[in-house]
């Protein structure tokens, strides 16, 4: 995890549902983080599954998920390095910025990283001095929200607040950031990459809605 979070005892068990979620979020965590090792690439194209068998999800996270297990599959791992920082650092600029700041007010280090930095605070999270990204990277989010369902205190480990985080800090510009890696030329792993990003925060927030309606 991209911050430095308080140790915390689990008296409640965490359930299969959201050990799962918390993996999604992990995973793609991950990946956004850095590009992934030839070894990782081959761990998740070996779960690809093919159209003609059972095992093919039919959802479009199903589907999603596969193109990107089959993008894996085929992905030279040298090649997804470079895309990546093409794409994501770039030489002075990155083509596509993965911080939540730049996609809702169009700069770097403006007032939604100054409102996400009070949010953690008061959830005892703090950015580790050996990191370099901001809390508002997509990875940071991402490892909060594993964080949220399967390590914080038990105090916090509820959907309430994983719904607020969620609804504050990846929602409003989550779309943006797919949109804007899908559209961008020089993209070609990371496509999917994104695709799946957007289908499951998608069920996410769909999952979020329902739980709000209770």
């Amino acid at each position: 995890m991209n911050a430095a979070t308080p140790a915390s005892s689990q008296s409640r068990p965490v359930s299969p549902e959201d050990v799962a979620r918390a993996r999604w979020y992990a995973t793609l965590a991950e990946f956004f983080r850095a590009p992934p090792s030839a070894q990782r690439l081959r761990e998740i194209g070996a779960q690809a599954a093919s159209p003609d068998t059972v095992e093919a999800d039919p959802t479009s996270l199903g589907r999603a998920w596969n193109a990107f297990a089959n993008a894996c599959a085929h992905a030279d791992a040298e090649a997804v390095r470079e895309e990546y920082g093409a794409t994501f650092i770039g030489v002075g600029k990155a083509e596509v910025f993965l911080n939540a700041s730049w996609h809702l007010s169009g700069y770097l280090h403006e007032r939604p990283l100054v409102d996400l930095r009070e949010h953690l605070a008061l959830l005892g999270v703090a950015r580790r001095a050996d990191v370099s990204e901001t809390e508002d990277h997509l990875s940071a989010l991402l490892e909060t929200m594993t964080w949220l369902i399967v390590a914080a205190p038990e105090s916090l480990r509820n959907l309430s607040t994983q719904r607020v985080f969620f609804e504050r800090f990846l929602s409003p510009w989550y779309e943006s950031l797919v949109s804007a890696i899908e559209h961008c030329g020089i993209t070609d792993f990371y496509k999917h990459a994104a695709r799946l990003l957007g289908e499951f925060l998608a069920v996410e927030r769909q999952a979020f809605d329902f739980e709000s309606l209770d």
